[in-house]
């Protein structure tokens, strides 16, 4: 009869995998395809798991042991399990001193890592609920940043068009006109009651100490800044 197979409880170390993974291999195609999707069963640290399974299995269906009811409170059983675990550890070491090859050494080590299984899967049944609450802080931290962000953009807008305002504020009314630089087209309004028409050189005065736009004077200013 052959030996039986021992199953390494740890995957293969990363050599079994870069070395297939050269770029020579990636230019000839030559690297291995991923696994196919598993459909009915697993294998997984030497234990066989169904793809339907439940991410956390009853004690029952693993062949344990259950000490708690079925309706219960997890802060009072976890102390409990925690109360125990020192009580039977104390027993141990007494055991140790009195009679180390006592076959109550034994029993009491069974006890032990029985209790470690059920406090290991009342924590294991709060993953689901811890899981919810990491992804809800990192939607409010991300809420939080976006806020801050946002905040941050409106003051400094708010505080360039108080500048923009401050600056159109500071120009006088009586700019002259530049040479060539901004043409302003004016009109002339005649009054309806009034038989008076302007001269050309009228017209051309009034035209010359027409105050100028404010912001084609803004755009002057900058221009002859730059």
């Amino acid at each position: 009869m052959g030996e039986p197979q021992q199953v390494s409880a740890l995957p293969l170390p990363p050599l079994q995998y870069y070395k297939e993974f050269t770029d020579e291999n990636v230019r000839k195609g030559l690297v291995p395809k991923p696994p196919p999707p598993i459909k009915d069963s697993y294998m997984m640290f030497g234990n066989q798991f169904q793809c339907d399974d439940i991410i956390i299995r009853p004690l029952e269906s693993q062949g344990i042991e259950r000490l708690h009811p079925q309706q219960f409170d997890h802060k009072k059983e976890l102390r409990k399990l925690n109360m125990s675990i020192l009580i039977n550890f104390l027993d141990l070491l007494d055991i140790l001193i009195r009679s180390p090859g006592s076959i109550k050494r034994e029993e009491k080590l069974e006890d032990m890592k029985l209790l470690f299984v059920h406090m290991h899967h009342l924590i294991n049944e709060y993953r689901p609920h811890q899981a919810r609450e990491t992804l809800r802080v990192m939607m409010e931290v991300q809420k939080r940043h976006r806020l801050e962000t946002a905040e941050r953009f409106q003051k400094h807008l708010e505080r360039v068009a108080e500048m923009i305002q401050n600056c159109l504020t500071s120009l006088p009314d009586d700019l002259p006109l530049p040479d060539g630089d901004v043409t302003i087209k004016t009109e002339r309004v005649e009054e309806p009651c009034s038989d008076h028409k302007d001269t050309p050189t009228e017209a051309a005065t009034s035209t010359k100490h027409t105050p100028i736009d404010k912001d084609a004077a803004m755009c002057v200013i900058i221009d002859e800044m730059t």
